[in-house]
């Protein structure tokens, strides 16, 4: 892999690791139950759990999973399955980020001189002269 190459990768995990709308959508798929903040002491205890994180909470009844969603002012509650099958979404829809990822180096990096006389009609490479 060319060093290069690593660049993109890593801007796509950073990005990938900052979209709460992901984030979310991934927690529910898994069975994460949703419950909004509505008094103000809950209002407190939401903000003082770190948002874009999911974090285990031990109680009385066990260990559950909890996300705290500043922007929707809810918390996503989740049993220690869900969690995993979270995990398991997680990791499944970063493999399918990197196969992307490498299709679109691989076509950056196709060699298109296999066109002749054709392959720098203009719209091949974008630095190329018409």
């Amino acid at each position: 892999m060319k060093p290069f190459s690593l660049i993109p990768l890593a801007c796509l995990l950073i990005a990938g690791c900052s979209n709460i709308g992901e984030k979310r959508t991934e927690l529910s798929a898994a069975g994460f139950r949703t419950i909004p903040a509505t008094t103000s002491a809950q209002l407190a205890k939401l903000v003082a759990l770190k948002s874009s994180k999911v974090v285990p909470v031990t109680g009385k009844q066990g260990t559950i999973y909890v996300f705290a969603d500043h922007q929707k002012k809810a918390l996503m509650v989740g049993s220690p399955a869900q969690y995993q099958k979270y995990r398991a979404i997680k990791l499944h829809q970063q493999k399918i980020d990197e196969q992307l990822l490498d299709a679109q180096v691989n076509m950056d990096n196709a060699d298109w001189s296999a066109w002749g006389p054709y392959s720098s009609w203009g719209w091949s490479v974008a630095s190329d002269p018409l």
